[in-house]
């Protein structure tokens, strides 16, 4: 028996999603910026950010399936650890220190597509977040185990 996924499960789907794609856009901008000013790929850094976008985007599929593993774990992995940890911190720490905001979001480096693409995964890393944990999403991961599928 299919259970119906509700409304915040879907658009939390939809916004973890969007997230991924957000982070994959800033690396690739960051790394177009890098290769036109002659420099080298940093292909240790590109190879650990593949293999974390494409995790990231499983784990999405996960969620979306309904898996209460997977809800832990793109609030966890990428709303803290990736969201607060990687995208507000530094920006946090430089208004802190009275440094520039905008640089430490990326626009000096970067440029201003790269600052929209980061104030936009900001944002639906939180919008993600809070749709996770809405009330209707509750009640769906409260729900009991994923059902099984039937083969064939």
């Amino acid at each position: 028996m299919e259970r119906t996924v509700p409304g915040p499960v879907r658009w939390a789907t939809v916004l973890w999603a969007a997230a991924v794609a957000c982070g994959v856009t800033e690396t690739a901008l960051a790394l177009a910026g890098m290769l036109a000013s002659g420099g080298a790929v940093p292909w240790t850094g590109l190879l650990v950010r593949v293999a974390v976008y494409a995790s990231a985007a499983l784990v999405v599929v996960w969620f979306a399936r309904g898996h209460r593993w997977a809800r832990v774990a793109l609030v966890a992995g990428l709303g803290v650890v990736g969201g607060l940890g990687t995208l507000v911190a530094p920006v946090v720490l430089a208004a802190l220190e009275g440094g520039g905001v905008l640089a430490a979001m990326g626009h000096e480096s970067h440029g201003l597509v790269y600052l929209v693409v980061r104030t936009a995964h900001i944002t639906v890393v939180a919008a993600a977040a809070a749709a996770t944990f809405a009330p209707g999403a509750n009640r769906y991961f409260a729900g009991g185990a994923v059902p099984a599928r039937a083969s064939g």
